[in-house]
């Protein structure tokens, strides 16, 4: 009886073993906005998976540093709506993810709110426009 569960156990192992010793390389993922409420888990999470991320957001710095997942991303500073910007930092990236979120922009006369309830702090600058951001 105590033989099937070790046979089951024993392929397990060795499935897993396999798995993890693969030779390709990590997969490259640009994260636009990672350092935002929903850029910083899509970040966590794909560390966690194995990725290798990168994140361009207006500061570049880790929200979390101490994190361990975010820790391990590459933080880089620069403007989101700016094609020449993208464009260099999506480079050889396997996937990209558009995170940046505004949730007031200039014109709304509410960017004082957006330091309340962004999750980062953030507060739009002052060409910062729903426009610009999609």
């Amino acid at each position: 009886m105590l033989f099937a569960p070790l046979v089951f156990t024993a392929a397990v192992l060795q499935t897993t073993t396999a798995l993890s010793m693969s030779a390709q390389p990590p997969k490259k993922l640009a994260v636009l906005g990672g350092s935002g409420y929903v850029g910083r888990e899509v970040c966590r999470r794909a560390v966690a998976r194995g990725w290798e991320v990168t994140s361009l957001s207006r500061r570049g710095l880790n929200p979390e540093p101490g994190d361990a997942a975010l820790d391990l991303v590459s933080w880089t500073s620069g403007d989101a709506a700016d094609e020449k910007t993208v464009k260099k930092f999506v480079g050889d990236a396997d996937a990209v993810v558009h995170a940046v979120g505004l949730l007031f922009d200039v014109d709304s006369g509410l960017t004082f709110a957006s330091k309340i309830v962004s999750g980062s702090d953030s507060v739009p600058g002052d060409d910062s426009t729903y426009d610009r951001v999609a």
